[in-house]
C-alpha cells in the first residue's frame, strides 16, 4: 500500500534517488517562475476578463508549488547540514 500524503515512506529512497527528486522539484518550480511572473503582470491588465484569467493561472501555479513543497516535506529525508 502507498504511503499516505502526510506519512513518510517506510523505507528511505536511495541517496542518488533523493538528489535527482530534490533536483527534479527544483526544476518545475524554476519552469513555473516564468509563467507565474507573467500572470502577475498580467493581474495588472485594464481588462477585468484578464486579471480575472491571470488569478486563475496564479492560484493554480501556487497549489502546484505548494504541492511541490509539501511533497518534499513528506517524502524525502530531510537535508542534512554541512
Amino acid at each position: 500500500m502507498p504511503p499516505t500524503p502526510h506519512t513518510t515512506p517506510d523505507t528511505a529512497p536511495d541517496t542518488a534517488d533523493v538528489a535527482g527528486i530534490r533536483r527534479h522539484l527544483h526544476d518545475i518550480r524554476g519552469i513555473l517562475s516564468p509563467a507565474l511572473m507573467q500572470a502577475d503582470v498580467l493581474s495588472a491588465h485594464p481588462d477585468a476578463k484578464v486579471r480575472a484569467g491571470a488569478d486563475v493561472i496564479i492560484q493554480a501555479i501556487e497549489a502546484t508549488v505548494g504541492r511541490l513543497d509539501l511533497m518534499r516535506r513528506t517524502c524525502l529525508p530531510a537535508k542534512e547540514k554541512d
